[in-house]
């Protein structure tokens, strides 16, 4: 730390450090495209439906893991949904300057705020 002050770290057991990560499974065309279409039918694939689907695609039941995709799918709704609401707020404020210049109670329009202003 900033006193020169020297820690120990102490890592989780069974850790190893020495030993190689696992390499990340890259999945076909098809595969990506028939787990794509089973999560459209049904976002929940378990028990028999999942092992089936594993076989079929020559993959192991582990990867066939439809929860990683409903997290991906609540994710880019959460985005999509701010940047409504955010150009939605634009939008209305624009409206609103408009309104103001055109009553005459806005004497020009103001500068947008500066991204680098302190």
């Amino acid at each position: 730390d900033a006193k020169g002050t020297i820690r120990e770290i102490v890592l989780p057991k069974g850790l190893d450090l020495d030993r190689p990560k696992r390499t990340r499974t890259s999945f076909t065309a098809e595969q990506l495209y028939r787990l794509e279409l089973e999560f459209q039918r049904c976002q929940y694939v378990v028990g028999r439906e999942r092992t089936e689907l594993a076989r079929q695609l020559n993959l192991s039941e582990t990867q066939v893991r439809p929860a990683n995709r409903r997290t991906k799918q609540k994710k880019d709704q959460s985005r999509d949904s701010e940047k409504r609401s955010s150009s939605t707020s634009e939008s209305f404020a624009t409206c609103n300057i408009l309104r103001l210049l055109e009553q005459g109670r806005l004497l020009s329009v103001p500068a947008p705020p500066s991204l680098l202003a302190p």
